[in-house]
């Protein structure tokens, strides 16, 4: 009875206990885009004999760049809604002490929205792997977030002024969104990112230029053996998407009776075949796509159905031509699979995946592939 005051006393304080590692929202430099850049080779070099070991003697490989709301500006709407704040350090670690002992806020990476790695950093397999090492290790920064490459001045991109947004990050956000929603990129979290390097050893990321004043991207890069391995041209994007089971829609351009026409993909469906053909593997993929034609050079007066049947003839057969031509490009000059046909093989056909595993890109190199397209025309014209 005598410890009963001691126990209220205890459980007290444990329900009515402060948060001390608390920080104000008003202490916090949100940041909402990571740059890096390579600026040099190697870090710290390995000495033998112990001695002090101080942050000034670290060596400046990355250049770290933050972008950082800005809170009063972005109330009123003024023209300067984020800042940029930068530092040349050995790692990203090393720059946020260097950043952080500069500002009278604590950088806050929660929302940040985009992370962006020039080739230069993805070309450096140390500078390459202690990044990723960071950005996966540290638990404030969301997953979701998209990553890419940037092929140019990481510098110039930062000081990029959006005509129609007041930050950067935004502008560069609704650039990839808009592109992703027509199929022009392939957009990637950093979750996926990641998981498909641990797994795999390969991964991509949409690659983003600088024009002019403006941003555009397009293309991917291809990540293996944790650094860039090769580029992939923007024409091969949309059947790239489709075997990787992630196309969303966009446009197809055919020409029919020397009109060009526009199908706007809606919907798409794809089934995938895989057999051991004494030796080889082989792959049937039949695929369907759903649309409507946007052009106004068609009336449903006009139109017929020979004319319909005619037109999604020519739309299946382009898509079948694309696709193996982008096939052909990823066994002949990529020479490794991309296509997410690996771990749709192990997912389905483990049988005939277990045979080919331990060598699965020679084996995608020299496969057979036949594809089957239908395209259907659900209407002409864009619905109000």
């Amino acid at each position: 009875m005598k410890r009963l005051p001691l126990v209220f006393v205890l459980i007290l304080s444990l329900i009515f206990q402060g948060c001390w590692d608390k920080v104000e929202i008003d202490e916090r430099a949100f940041v909402g885009g990571i740059f890096v850049d390579a600026v040099g080779e190697e870090g710290s070099k390995e000495s033998k004999e112990v001695k002090p070991f101080y942050e000034e003697d670290m060596d400046g490989t990355l250049k770290v760049i933050f972008t950082l709301a800005n809170p009063g500006e972005v109330l009123k709407g003024g023209e300067k809604g984020y800042v940029t704040v930068e530092a040349e350090a050995e790692t990203i670690p090393d720059a946020i002490r260097k950043i952080g002992i500069r500002l009278n806020r604590t950088p806050f990476f929660a929302h940040t929205k985009v992370v962006v790695l020039s080739d230069k950093v993805l070309k450096n397999e140390k500078i390459f792997k202690e990044t990723i090492d960071f950005l996966e290790r540290d638990p404030d920064i969301n997953a979701s977030v998209n990553i890419m490459m940037l092929e140019g001045d990481i510098e110039k991109l930062t000081k990029i002024k959006p005509k129609l947004d007041i930050y950067l990050v935004t502008y560069i956000q609704g650039v990839f969104r808009n592109a992703s929603n027509l199929s022009y990129i392939v957009p990637v979290k950093l979750l996926d990112f990641i998981s498909n390097l641990n797994s795999g050893n390969k991964a991509i990321m949409p690659v983003i230029t600088i024009k002019e004043d403006e941003v555009e991207i397009k293309n991917i890069a291809l990540i293996k053996d944790n650094k860039l391995y090769k580029q992939v041209d923007e024409k091969y994007l949309r059947a790239f998407q489709f075997l990787n089971d992630k196309l969303k829609g966009g446009r197809k351009f055919v020409n029919y009776k020397g009109i060009d026409i526009s199908y706007f993909i809606q919907d798409n469906y794809r089934d995938i075949y895989v057999e051991d053909d004494n030796g080889k593997l082989k792959f049937t993929i039949k695929a369907e796509l759903e649309g409507y034609l946007e052009n106004e050079s068609f009336s449903k007066e006009d139109i017929d159905k020979k004319i319909l049947d005619d037109i999604e003839s020519i739309l299946s057969k382009s898509f079948e031509l694309e696709m193996m031509e982008t096939i052909k490009y990823f066994q002949d000059d990529i020479e490794a699979d991309y296509l997410g046909l690996e771990d749709y093989t192990r997912k389905n056909y483990y049988k005939v995946y277990k045979k080919y595993k331990d060598n699965w890109d020679e084996a995608f190199k020299e496969a057979e592939f036949r594809v089957e397209v239908k395209a259907f025309i659900r209407r002409i014209g864009s619905k109000r």
